[in-house]
């Protein structure tokens, strides 16, 4: 039977069009067993597609293109082999070092006697582009044009003035056919179907799992837990021993029986190293004399953190929920979710506190990691509109005023199924919108430039950019060129090429060190002052 042996994300930026759920749930309803992901250079796309195929019943199977050969792991080594030749250099040694053993398939688009002569099995000289999946269903080729466009920086009348031409350009099967969709199964003709049994025969395997800490170098007679419980006991004398908070016997038991409370539950997840690792850090930038922040969002409803000189705020005293911030009952078998503290530091020495991250947990452990610019909201409404060239640029302005911005809604959107925020705005602010679109009594959008609100809700939540994010670093137990997929950012620096979730699904832990220019004015003033 047939196999989706080529399928594009739209984590092939401007690319592809696919989103891993949306395709994993059709591969289900055509009856496949298996698909394969193959984005242009990249992986970052893997965990998301691995776990949309697990959700529906489909094998996930993992590969990678590189425009002239797809590299498709068979094995769980053969991931770690794309890894670590998708986070390298790429050359021809590196493509040895994968050709070497029989966890890697590679398929060869043309014939290449450089690759073949690599290989001593498990090559295969296929056009696997025939097969190539850019969007899920045949309706969303329009879509995808769009999202090329935006690629290519034209826009459709532009395409359709060069079609009409006859002229060659980057692209152009894409505006002339609308064939790239998932097909349903067919039989594989018999010269090709050595390629398609060797990648049904890729194993199954896993690439998530639970937190992966780094090691704490605790002093000699501690483990993790017993040192953190010490650190606590010298917290509980200076914080609150020598405050008076705990001078009646009610508050100390108060106090004993929430420490006790968190201190069970962070044990019993296996967090004390996450806890000592913050502490740590927390504690260089103090040694250094800079301002550390104290304390932001549910982080300071621990009493531990507090304890620990992480948090400067007493979550009893103003009565904060430890629930708020971490709550067990998040975990499974399977997953641990992490902490989320956010550690603020003065802007201008964020660096500097990041450069101690990697000489204390080894530089190769630690990187930052990428985030995805998304088409959303007032950027998915103006991309279509300029690209279809629907509107003048101050009509497509007053248009986007009328979108608001997903923060001020994000609570109303998590109601939502879809949460789009353009459905949002004509469902809840219809009459700013009204003039150029609106849903009509039977629920249908309806108005001169329904078409293009349409594509654009369609479009919410495609990938567009990729950039670096503004607080994250990843702190792993092992090299993470060997263990996470990484990129290079715009100053040729190497960072984790998957979003944090998906990063911490992987079980890498993430730690937030925020730059805040606020704390470098109060250290300003105080200097000044003395």
């Amino acid at each position: 039977m047939f196999l989706p042996i080529n399928c594009k994300t739209h984590f092939s930026l401007l690319k592809g069009y696919s989103k891993t759920d949306k395709l994993a749930e059709k591969c289900a309803e055509y009856g496949y067993t298996a698909c394969v992901l193959s984005d242009i250079n990249t992986l970052s796309g893997a965990v998301d597609f691995h776990q949309s195929c697990k959700k529906h019943g489909i094998k996930p199977v993992i590969g990678y293109d590189t425009g002239d050969f797809m590299l498709i792991a068979k094995n769980k080594q053969g991931w770690l082999d794309l890894i670590k030749y998708s986070s390298g250099d790429k050359t021809i040694d590196d493509l040895k070092a994968v050709s070497v053993n029989a966890n890697v398939i590679f398929i060869c688009a043309k014939e290449n006697a450089a690759y073949k002569k690599l290989w001593h099995k498990n090559y295969y000289c296929y056009n696997y582009n025939k097969d190539a999946v850019y969007y899920v269903t045949k309706d969303e080729a329009e879509l995808h044009r769009i999202i090329l466009c935006s690629g290519m920086k034209t826009n459709m009348p532009k395409v359709t003035a060069k079609l009409q031409k006859g002229e060659d350009f980057d692209n152009k099967d894409f505006f002339t056919k609308d064939s790239f969709h998932l097909k349903k199964p067919k039989e594989v003709p018999a010269k090709h179907k050595p390629l398609y049994d060797a990648v049904m025969s890729c194993e199954e395997y896993e690439i998530t799992g639970k937190p992966m800490l780094p090691e704490f170098d605790v002093p000699e007679g501690f483990d993790n837990n017993e040192y953190l419980k010490e650190l606590c006991r010298h917290g509980w004398k200076s914080k609150l021993g020598r405050t008076g908070k705990v001078s009646t016997p009610d508050k100390k038991q108060e106090y004993l029986e929430r420490v006790k409370l968190e201190l069970e539950v962070i044990f019993k997840a296996e967090l004390s190293g996450y806890f000592l690792i913050v502490q740590d850090i927390i504690n260089h930038v103090k040694n250094q004399g800079w301002l550390a922040g104290p304390g932001r969002g549910s982080a300071a409803g621990c009493l531990v953190s507090y304890l620990l000189g992480i948090t400067e705020v007493d979550p009893i005293e103003f009565d904060l929920l430890f629930e708020r911030f971490y709550n067990e009952g998040r975990n499974t078998e399977d997953h641990v979710s992490l902490p989320d503290v956010d550690m603020d530091v003065p802007a201008e020495h964020r660096d500097e506190t990041i450069d101690y991250i990697k000489e204390k947990y080894d530089i190769e452990k630690v990187s930052q990691m990428v985030t995805f610019g998304k088409l959303q909201g007032r950027a998915a409404i103006k991309e279509v509109l300029r690209i279809n060239d629907a509107v003048s640029f101050s009509e497509m302005n007053a248009i986007t005023d009328s979108i608001p911005d997903e923060a001020k809604i994000s609570d109303q959107l998590e109601l939502m199924e879809d949460k789009s925020i353009i459905r949002w705005a004509l469902e809840n602010e219809s009459e700013a919108l009204r003039n150029w679109c609106y849903y009509d009594e039977e629920g249908k959008l309806d108005g001169p430039l329904s078409r293009y609100f349409e594509q654009a809700i369609k479009i919410e939540g495609t990938n567009k950019s990729q950039g670096k994010h503004a607080a994250g670093v990843i702190i792993s137990k092992h090299p993470l060129a060997e263990v996470c997929p990484m990129i290079k950012d715009k100053e040729g620096k190497m960072i984790a090429a998957l979003e944090m979730n998906d990063l911490e699904a992987m079980g890498h832990v993430k730690f937030d060190v925020l730059g805040i220019d606020l704390l470098s004015k109060i250290m300003t003033i105080c200097s000044d002052s003395d």
